[in-house]
């Protein structure tokens, strides 16, 4: 199965939940754009707007490669000033104002549009499954574009360990891509030349050109470096060590349960769920994790393998990246799915990633 051979061939709008005001501290808009990652999208729109990006907010990340439309709120700002904006590739959209920021409430879910190319067995896979997984729906695991290719969650769990010299190196050198294995190559051949290294940092590279320029004015302050990262990114690789951990312990517990249907949780086929637990939660662990369910047990283990435990959640030398853990539906269920003619339509919860679904419905 190919994805993404054209940017039109993935199309992802938000469905959310805003009511717009005539106003309000906060300038709400809709951000359309094609070939961005959100984070340089927000980058470029605070520099048009001449304002810091620390201004300018979003809740759910986009993919670069694909059509998408999000909300964005920009502090302090008019409609006029939002009308001066020309950016390639990028439309902004004036909703209204708002008293408040946006945060998770807003955001409802997603809704997809996706072209798909398909091998006759993938086909003959997904018009079989689909009216299972429309009933039942399918394991929502985190996906791939959760662990940006592995290195976030490598990142997370080094700065869990307080090895800020790993998360150092998993943040510089840990990329995917040809470019990005190009400068991974050098950056560990020339790893302490600073200077050197920043000048053969690709500009696309945002959070790595951050950390470098740091490094040349304090070349062993690691975790001041690290710092120089926006805190939600840097959250972004606690989140995803959890996420991690969250699959992995999910997959134990599947391929458990398969060994004896008659008191499973789940079917033959993971992607087919009871309808009993569609809505089941799982936890997701944190510093306010208990001992409570062989789930957190399962969790617990896959910590101890890494020399991690729950108060390492804490993260007593860096305590603004803290998490408490929070809980995630073992199942999402999808709305308004069709497939005809290659194309693949459906809507998901917010948090459910559509890849997930589309190799439920082909395997």
């Amino acid at each position: 199965m190919k994805l993404k051979e054209k940017p039109e061939d993935f199309v992802v709008d938000e469905i959310f939940n805003y009511k717009p005001k005539k106003m309000g501290n906060y300038l709400i808009a809709r951000l359309t754009k094609t070939n961005w990652t959100t984070q340089r999208a927000i980058v470029a729109v605070s520099r048009a707007l001449k304002i810091s990006k620390v201004r300018v907010h979003y809740v759910g990340i986009k993919d670069k490669k694909a059509i998408t439309s999000q909300l964005i709120s920009i502090l302090g700002i008019k409609k006029e000033q939002l009308d001066t904006i020309s950016i390639a590739d990028m439309k902004l959209e004036f909703l209204g104002y708002s008293e408040k920021d946006l945060s998770s409430e807003n955001l409802i879910g997603n809704k997809f549009k996706i072209k798909l190319n398909l091998t006759n067995e993938e086909e003959i896979n997904l018009k079989n499954n689909i009216k299972s997984i429309k009933k039942y729906g399918f394991i929502n695991y985190f996906g791939n574009q959760r662990f940006s290719g592995g290195s976030t969650n490598e990142s997370g769990k080094y700065l869990l360990q307080g090895d800020y010299d790993s998360a150092l190196r998993s943040i510089l050198t840990d990329h995917t891509g040809e470019l990005g294995k190009k400068f991974d190559s050098f950056a560990l051949d020339e790893w302490k030349n600073w200077k050197k290294i920043l000048k053969e940092c690709p500009r696309i590279f945002g959070n790595e050109s951050s950390v470098l320029n740091y490094l040349v004015k304090n070349p062993t302050d690691y975790p001041g470096a690290i710092r120089s990262i926006h805190k939600p990114i840097r959250r972004l690789y606690i989140h995803a060590y959890q996420s991690i951990i969250w699959n992995r312990s999910v997959s134990k517990i599947i391929s458990k349960y398969k060994q004896n249907y008659s008191s499973s949780i789940l079917f033959e086929k993971v992607n087919f769920c009871k309808e009993e637990v569609k809505n089941e939660l799982l936890p997701i662990i944190g510093y306010n994790s208990k001992y409570n369910s062989e789930f957190d047990k399962i969790q617990i283990k896959e910590l101890n393998n890494d020399k991690l435990d729950i108060d390492s959640f804490i993260l007593k030398s860096m305590p603004e990246l803290k998490s408490e853990g929070s809980a995630r539906n073992l199942v999402s269920i999808p709305n308004n799915l069709k497939y005809k003619s290659d194309i693949l339509e459906f809507e998901l919860e917010r948090g459910s990633y559509a890849t997930v679904l589309i190799d439920a419905l082909i395997s």
